[in-house]
């Protein structure tokens, strides 16, 4: 299990970097329209079909680390209140389901993905950008996710989950 952990560890960090570098391009490209609108009073051709792009990108290659690092949004007040012989079980449960929801998304959306290869979708903008290569993307993400999901079931079921990050708990 170590082994497998490793491995979806380095790859939720591949996934997660290829991530950053479509948030960087959404962030340049948004600046660059920014100042091109300020100068010339014209839009940059394609920016805004791109960051649509992006922002697929980002957010479904950049679930592995929001998943490895606990730092989805999450309410523990249930969880807290169990006992330590139960808890476990009952978190481990709720990531089978995650999986089972992440799954059930990444059916269609693969299916989905398959057609828009076969056809090269693409968008009409101003500029025409193809398209099928970011449902491709978005499919193998939450494919990612469910396999994430059911590994960090079963070590947390079994006691043997390695703890993300801590975040300070926020008082309301």
């Amino acid at each position: 299990m170590s082994a497998l952990h490793s491995v979806v560890r380095r790859l939720s960090d591949l996934l997660g970097w290829i991530a950053m570098i479509f948030m960087a391009i959404l962030m340049f490209g948004t600046a660059i329209d920014v100042i091109s609108r300020a100068i010339t009073g014209q839009t940059v051709p394609g920016l805004f079909e791109m960051s649509e792009l992006s922002m697929v990108m980002v957010v479904f290659l950049g679930l592995g680390w929001t998943l490895r690092d606990d730092a989805h949004i999450r309410v523990t007040m249930l969880t807290d209140r169990l006992g330590p012989s139960v808890r476990p079980w009952v978190e481990g449960f709720s990531w089978l389901a995650a999986a089972l929801v992440f799954a059930l998304l990444a059916w269609p959306s693969t299916q989905e993905a398959a057609y828009s290869f076969s056809i090269r979708e693409f968008r009409w903008g101003v500029v025409q950008i193809p398209i099928w290569w970011t449902k491709i993307a978005l499919a193998a993400g939450l494919w990612f996710a469910a396999v994430q999901a059911v590994i960090k079931a079963i070590l947390v079921a079994t006691n043997r989950d390695i703890p993300g990050p801590v975040a300070a708990p926020h008082e309301y």
